[in-house]
Protein backbone atom coordinates (compact mmCIF):
# COMPACT_ATOMS: atom_id res chain seq x y z
CA UNK A 1 0.00 0.00 0.00
CA UNK A 2 1.61 3.49 -1.12
CA UNK A 3 0.08 6.58 0.43
CA UNK A 4 1.08 9.69 -0.75
CA UNK A 5 1.48 12.97 1.99
CA UNK A 6 0.73 15.71 0.46
CA UNK A 7 1.52 18.72 2.45
CA UNK A 8 -0.78 21.77 1.26
CA UNK A 9 -0.07 25.27 0.18
CA UNK A 10 4.15 25.76 -0.21
CA UNK A 11 6.72 27.93 0.85
CA UNK A 12 5.67 30.80 -1.26
CA UNK A 13 2.01 30.47 -0.29
CA UNK A 14 1.57 29.26 3.43
CA UNK A 15 -1.67 28.94 4.24
CA UNK A 16 -3.38 29.72 7.44
CA UNK A 17 -1.56 31.03 10.47
CA UNK A 18 -1.56 29.62 13.93
CA UNK A 19 -1.96 32.47 16.82
CA UNK A 20 -0.48 30.38 19.16
CA UNK A 21 2.68 29.44 17.67
CA UNK A 22 3.02 32.09 14.54
CA UNK A 23 3.40 28.40 12.47
CA UNK A 24 1.50 28.51 8.69
CA UNK A 25 -0.06 25.20 7.94
CA UNK A 26 2.52 25.17 5.68
CA UNK A 27 5.21 24.84 8.41
CA UNK A 28 2.88 22.45 10.71
CA UNK A 29 1.87 20.18 8.55
CA UNK A 30 5.51 19.48 7.04
CA UNK A 31 6.32 18.48 10.51
CA UNK A 32 3.54 16.18 10.81
CA UNK A 33 4.38 14.65 7.27
CA UNK A 34 7.71 13.89 8.95
CA UNK A 35 5.96 12.27 12.10
CA UNK A 36 3.80 10.26 9.57
CA UNK A 37 6.57 8.80 8.02
CA UNK A 38 8.75 8.35 11.32
CA UNK A 39 5.22 6.02 12.71
CA UNK A 40 5.06 4.18 9.42
CA UNK A 41 7.87 2.17 10.42
CA UNK A 42 5.34 0.62 12.60
CA UNK A 43 2.94 -0.16 9.24
CA UNK A 44 5.31 -2.52 7.69
CA UNK A 45 2.80 -2.65 5.05
CA UNK A 46 2.30 1.29 4.27
CA UNK A 47 4.80 2.55 2.00
CA UNK A 48 4.68 6.14 2.84
CA UNK A 49 5.88 9.40 0.50
CA UNK A 50 5.70 13.23 1.38
CA UNK A 51 5.25 15.61 -1.43
CA UNK A 52 5.39 19.22 -1.78
CA UNK A 53 3.49 21.67 -3.86
CA UNK A 54 6.44 23.47 -5.34
CA UNK A 55 5.53 26.87 -6.53
CA UNK A 56 5.15 28.67 -10.08
CA UNK A 57 2.44 28.85 -12.81
CA UNK A 58 -0.50 29.41 -10.19
CA UNK A 59 -2.47 27.35 -7.76
CA UNK A 60 -3.95 24.91 -10.95
CA UNK A 61 -0.64 24.03 -12.56
CA UNK A 62 1.14 23.15 -9.24
CA UNK A 63 -1.98 21.15 -8.05
CA UNK A 64 -1.61 19.25 -11.13
CA UNK A 65 2.38 19.39 -10.81
CA UNK A 66 2.14 17.19 -7.81
CA UNK A 67 -0.92 15.23 -7.89
CA UNK A 68 1.21 13.92 -10.99
CA UNK A 69 4.21 13.25 -9.16
CA UNK A 70 2.15 10.96 -6.89
CA UNK A 71 0.78 8.77 -9.73
CA UNK A 72 4.01 8.63 -11.31
CA UNK A 73 5.13 7.18 -7.76
CA UNK A 74 2.00 4.52 -8.05
CA UNK A 75 -0.09 6.02 -4.71
CA UNK A 76 -2.57 4.04 -3.77
CA UNK A 77 -4.34 6.64 -1.53
CA UNK A 78 -3.47 10.41 -1.27
CA UNK A 79 -4.02 12.15 2.06
CA UNK A 80 -3.24 16.31 1.73
CA UNK A 81 -2.68 18.42 5.19
CA UNK A 82 -4.32 21.11 5.98
CA UNK A 83 -5.88 23.22 9.62
CA UNK A 84 -8.49 25.12 9.09
CA UNK A 85 -8.71 28.76 10.41
CA UNK A 86 -11.91 31.49 11.19
CA UNK A 87 -12.17 34.47 12.20
CA UNK A 88 -14.68 33.55 15.10
CA UNK A 89 -12.12 31.84 17.48
CA UNK A 90 -14.86 29.81 18.82
CA UNK A 91 -15.24 27.82 15.44
CA UNK A 92 -13.93 24.25 16.03
CA UNK A 93 -13.63 20.61 15.18
CA UNK A 94 -12.11 18.40 12.51
CA UNK A 95 -13.70 17.60 9.02
CA UNK A 96 -12.61 15.72 5.98
CA UNK A 97 -13.15 17.09 2.50
CA UNK A 98 -13.78 13.92 -0.04
CA UNK A 99 -14.28 13.81 -4.26
CA UNK A 100 -17.26 11.35 -3.27
CA UNK A 101 -16.32 8.41 -5.18
CA UNK A 102 -16.83 5.16 -3.15
CA UNK A 103 -13.45 4.57 -2.29
CA UNK A 104 -12.40 8.29 -1.57
CA UNK A 105 -15.48 8.61 1.21
CA UNK A 106 -14.58 5.24 2.51
CA UNK A 107 -11.11 6.58 3.33
CA UNK A 108 -12.22 10.19 4.57
CA UNK A 109 -14.56 7.97 7.10
CA UNK A 110 -11.95 6.53 8.39
CA UNK A 111 -10.04 9.03 8.34
CA UNK A 112 -12.55 11.42 10.40
CA UNK A 113 -13.04 8.39 12.96
CA UNK A 114 -9.88 7.65 14.01
CA UNK A 115 -8.52 12.00 13.76
CA UNK A 116 -11.60 12.39 16.60
CA UNK A 117 -10.43 9.92 18.31
CA UNK A 118 -6.68 11.21 17.90
CA UNK A 119 -8.03 14.79 18.99
CA UNK A 120 -11.30 14.56 20.87
CA UNK A 121 -12.70 17.96 19.03
CA UNK A 122 -16.19 18.05 17.37
CA UNK A 123 -17.04 16.18 14.65
CA UNK A 124 -17.87 18.20 11.96
CA UNK A 125 -17.93 15.32 9.05
CA UNK A 126 -17.00 13.69 6.03
CA UNK A 127 -17.94 16.31 3.39
CA UNK A 128 -18.26 15.86 -0.33
CA UNK A 129 -17.05 18.65 -2.34
CA UNK A 130 -17.25 18.77 -5.92
CA UNK A 131 -16.08 22.40 -6.35
CA UNK A 132 -14.32 25.25 -4.68
CA UNK A 133 -11.93 24.96 -1.73
CA UNK A 134 -10.01 22.01 -2.04
CA UNK A 135 -11.86 20.22 -4.81
CA UNK A 136 -9.12 20.43 -7.72
CA UNK A 137 -7.14 18.56 -4.79
CA UNK A 138 -9.97 15.31 -4.71
CA UNK A 139 -10.04 15.07 -8.34
CA UNK A 140 -6.10 15.43 -9.70
CA UNK A 141 -4.79 11.98 -9.19
CA UNK A 142 -6.09 8.46 -9.56
CA UNK A 143 -5.64 7.52 -6.67
CA UNK A 144 -8.70 7.45 -3.68
CA UNK A 145 -7.73 11.24 -2.24
CA UNK A 146 -8.76 12.63 1.18
CA UNK A 147 -8.31 16.44 2.26
CA UNK A 148 -7.98 16.96 6.06
CA UNK A 149 -8.52 19.47 8.22
CA UNK A 150 -8.31 18.34 11.46
CA UNK A 151 -8.78 21.10 13.41
CA UNK A 152 -9.50 25.01 13.63
CA UNK A 153 -5.66 26.91 14.24
CA UNK A 154 -7.40 30.07 14.96
CA UNK A 155 -9.35 28.24 17.87
CA UNK A 156 -8.02 27.58 21.08
CA UNK A 157 -9.71 24.16 21.77
CA UNK A 158 -7.91 23.35 18.15
CA UNK A 159 -4.44 24.62 19.76
CA UNK A 160 -4.78 22.99 22.67
CA UNK A 161 -5.39 19.68 21.01
CA UNK A 162 -2.26 20.26 18.94
CA UNK A 163 -0.07 22.21 20.02
CA UNK A 164 2.28 19.22 22.04
CA UNK A 165 4.73 16.44 20.01
CA UNK A 166 2.95 13.67 21.82
CA UNK A 167 -1.09 14.96 20.09
CA UNK A 168 0.84 15.71 16.98
CA UNK A 169 2.35 11.89 16.72
CA UNK A 170 -1.10 10.69 17.37
CA UNK A 171 -2.75 12.38 14.65
CA UNK A 172 -0.02 10.80 12.66
CA UNK A 173 -0.67 7.67 13.81
CA UNK A 174 -4.61 7.82 13.13
CA UNK A 175 -3.73 8.60 9.56
CA UNK A 176 -2.13 5.15 9.38
CA UNK A 177 -4.49 3.82 11.28
CA UNK A 178 -7.17 5.10 9.09
CA UNK A 179 -5.48 4.08 5.73
CA UNK A 180 -4.85 0.40 7.13
CA UNK A 181 -8.72 0.48 8.23
CA UNK A 182 -9.79 1.81 4.52
CA UNK A 183 -7.27 -0.25 2.44
CA UNK A 184 -5.69 -3.26 4.05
Amino acid sequence: MKLAIVVGHNARAQGAVRPDTGETEFVWNSRLAKMIDAASKDFPAIDVKTFFRTPGGGYMEEIRRVYGETDDWGADATVELHFNSHHNPSATGTEVLSSGSSSSLRYCEALQIRMLAALGLRDRGTKVVRTGRGSASLVSGRAPAALIEPFFGSSPKGQAATDEPHEMRALARAILVATQDAFL
